[in-house]
């Protein structure tokens, strides 16, 4: 029985794809090649691993234990490619992650500019996107890591828990909300809102959706903005407000410019995890370089919080 890493990473791409044609786009291939490779790998094994319904592609029971099995060779082997180029002149190479703009505002600046000063050989692609952009680059190997508020599927995916956030009403300096002053539902109710939201597909617009339909608040005007920086500007010289994570508003913290008030009683709380490919192994500096970001942007989260309870 002869199984090539090439038959591994087609039916591993078929199965978090559920598609052929989708799996062959990820690795640069054609349809029929995959169906081939696919077709193979259940011969030389003498087992079939996938149920080929039009619509609604399956795995069997010998296919899902030999999907984690695949997964787990794939990974030893990019461990062993690792450990064998690295060298112990420092950190070298490329980095290449994702990135809400939750984080690129404030933790990122702060993580990336240091780590450059301390690690310049070391190369970087950041991209920018929402939750749902981000999880699919990191399960397709398109990036190495990213770091969202929830996954849709954990398929193909590592999923580490990295920390708890607040969920800030945010408003002008001359709102009529209290800075760092925790809001309660009851004072929320007695004002016309106009909010921001981002749309519906949003995976924070779920949240918020449920928050406010949860506690029976029905804000005035609403008015839909999926760009968070932008939002920002406009709440800074408008009087509408928006519902966003501390992790974005750091930079705020002052005053100056816009009011932080913590949602409270109850809170609105976002929970961030990172991301990476089951079938992956981070490179030495790339996972040191998410530990780092992981790192601020928990202190970005605590810091916001012992700001509030000295209030």
């Amino acid at each position: 029985m002869t199984v090539s890493i090439k038959q591994l990473k087609a039916f591993v791409a078929v199965v978090e794809e559920k598609s052929f044609s989708q799996a062959a786009e990820r690795l640069n291939a054609t349809q029929s090649g995959m169906s081939m490779l696919v077709q193979n790998l259940e011969i030389s094994i003498g087992k079939k691993l996938l149920d080929r319904i039009p619509g609604n592609m399956r795995l069997t029971e010998s296919g899902k234990d030999f999907y984690k099995y695949s997964l787990d060779i794939l990974k030893l082997m990019e461990k062993a490619l690792i450990d064998t180029k690295s060298t112990p002149d420092g950190f070298t190479g490329n980095i290449d992650c994702g990135l809400m703009p939750t984080f690129t505002r404030s933790a990122l600046p702060i993580t990336l500019s240091k780590f450059l000063d301390e690690n310049p050989k070391v190369e970087f692609k950041i991209t920018e996107a929402y939750s749902g952009v981000l999880e699919e680059m990191v399960r397709s190997n398109k990036i190495e890591f990213a770091i969202v508020p929830s996954v849709k599927s954990s398929l193909g995916l590592n999923v580490q828990f990295v920390s708890k956030d607040l969920n800030l009403l945010v408003s002008s300096k001359n709102s009529p909300f209290d800075h760092l002053k925790p809001l309660r539902i009851e004072k929320l109710k007695s004002h016309d809102l106009k909010i921001i939201l981002p749309s519906p597909g949003n995976s924070r617009r779920i949240a918020i959706n449920q928050y406010l339909s949860t506690h029976g608040i029905k804000p005035k005007s609403i008015l839909e903005m999926d760009g968070m920086i932008g939002t920002l500007e406009m709440v800074a010289y408008s009087d509408w407000c928006s519902i966003l994570p501390a992790a974005l508003c750091d930079l705020d913290i002052d005053g100056k410019s816009r009011t932080l008030s913590p949602l409270d009683s109850p809170s609105l709380i976002t929970d961030y995890v990172l991301i990476t490919s089951a079938s992956r192994e981070l490179t030495p500096v790339t996972k040191f370089f998410s530990e780092k970001i992981c790192e601020e942007i928990k202190n970005i989260s605590e810091k916001l919080n012992q700001r509030v309870q000295n209030q």
